[in-house]
């Protein structure tokens, strides 16, 4: 990359009306994105039971299922946000994925199920690399943290949609235990959950009818002309600066890890643990519902709120430092939520946990935005995404039923297998982010005379 040079953008960013109406349609799309890869946490019961499932297979459903092509097609999708039109991405990627969600509702076996929820993550692909580009173009670098902040609430309040959703379903089918539908015809009550979840999705792109797209900013210019880079530079360049993208990547990756494994057990091993005091999935998806919604919401916003004013006050490091922080507070919540003595001290400890437990999430995708160039960010976002995508959708809802099965042989101790991953997850990401804040403030500094 020799021959490029860094190009300073004089053209001004969009009205504020207008570059936060496009983060708040964004959000939407995550929130519905996380209702439809969600639900189905809280659907194992009786899934398991009409199906012939075992706790291992739900996993692989619930993770590996839906991250098999997520994972690899956000490269390519990425690289189509860097040259082609990100709305229009976004677009397709909608309604893939409403449609794949409303078809888990219609399967028939595990396999059914397996295949739907590989198509959902088809479709999800193709929004998170095309956003981030479009929130990086649409604010400046001292406003990143709380645009990013606001589009990654869709994963909390998306999650807690979800577990109000199926909680009420659950409740309201309950004595009924097939439906028949107009044209899809006969479902099972749990079936019903991902329809219902599911349709509403198709309408979502007519949201982005009165969207344009900001100016890509932070390019890279060869020859006195702004040029396409490709996909062997975009490889180079990671490369060149691996130092910063490995660490970085590999520990958010296990912080979605814990994320993922989190979101798919803890409604289940919860019930299992409080049986005797009779515990149902309903009464968990209510207050999980409610304290994601909000305390969760609150907490991503937080930190990308936090990530701001340190950056104003001068720390270059600030997003890896809250990073840190939100790792070790999820050690200290999250690990010691299952073990309460009593179910009034369990709905504290899930309220307190709430908190910090995706806050995350507001920080790692925009650092990495905030240092690379404008013609690789949705592709550069695409390969962190395939890290934590791998790591936290393909190794945490399965990893959590497999430390059980081999070490406590009891379905009702996967709680203790819960708290393993938590404990030892956050803690090594810590660990690894704590080494990348100097790399960090390097390749920062570098990346100010791109803007």
């Amino acid at each position: 990359m020799d021959e490029t040079r860094r190009e300073t953008v004089a053209t001004p960013y969009p009205p504020p009306a207008r570059a936060w109406y496009l983060v708040g349609a964004l959000m939407v799309f995550y929130v519905f994105s996380f209702i439809d890869r969600q639900v189905i946490a809280f659907l194992i019961g009786p899934m398991k039971r009409d199906m012939a499932l075992t706790d291992t297979q739900v996993g692989l459903i619930q993770g590996f299922g839906f991250a098999v092509l997520y994972t690899f097609l956000g490269l390519p999708i990425g690289r189509l946000a860097d040259r082609i039109s990100r709305k229009k991405i976004v677009t397709v990627g909608v309604l893939v994925w409403s449609f794949m969600a409303t078809m888990c509702g219609l399967a028939k076996t595990g396999t059914d199920l397996f295949l739907a929820r590989v198509g959902v993550g088809v479709g999800e692909a193709a929004l998170s690399p095309a956003a981030y580009s479009l929130i990086t173009d649409s604010f400046p670098r001292e406003k990143l943290g709380r645009a990013f902040g606001v589009y990654n609430m869709g994963i909390a309040i998306g999650s807690g949609i979800a577990s109000l959703t199926a909680g009420l379903v659950i409740v309201a089918v309950s004595h009924v235990h097939h439906y028949t539908l107009p044209i899809l015809g006969e479902v099972r009550g749990w079936q019903l959950v991902f329809i219902i979840t599911g349709l509403p999705g198709a309408l979502l792109p007519l949201l982005l009818i009165t969207v344009r797209e900001p100016a890509r900013r932070g390019l890279l210019k060869a020859a006195g002309q702004t040029r396409a880079v490709p996909f062997s530079e975009v490889l180079a360049f990671v490369k060149a600066n691996r130092s910063f993208y490995a660490l970085h990547c590999v520990a958010f990756g296990l912080l979605a890890m814990v994320g993922y494994g989190v979101g798919a057990w803890l409604p289940e091993a919860l019930v299992r643990a409080y049986k005797p005091e009779g515990l149902t999935i309903p009464q968990v998806a209510k207050v999980l519902g409610l304290a994601t919604m909000f305390l969760n919401a609150a907490g991503i916003f937080s930190a990308g709120r936090l990530s701001d004013h340190l950056s104003a006050k001068g720390m270059r490091d600030a997003p890896i430092v809250v990073a840190v922080g939100v790792a070790l507070a999820i050690v200290m919540t999250s690990s010691v939520t299952p073990f309460m003595p009593s179910l009034s001290l369990l709905w504290v400890a899930l309220a307190i946990g709430a908190f910090p437990f995706s806050a995350y999430t507001s920080v790692g995708a925009m650092a990495i935005n905030q240092v690379t160039p404008n013609q690789m960010r949705a592709q550069v976002s695409a390969i962190y995404l395939f890290v934590i995508n791998v790591l936290g959708l393909g190794v945490g809802p399965a990893l959590i039923p497999f430390i059980n099965d081999k070490v406590f042989h009891d379905p009702t101790k996967i709680r203790y297998a819960l708290s393993i991953v938590v404990i030892g997850g956050c803690l090594l990401a810590a660990v690894l982010l704590w080494l990348v804040r100097p790399i960090y403030r390097e390749k920062h500094a570098q990346a100010a005379e791109w803007q």
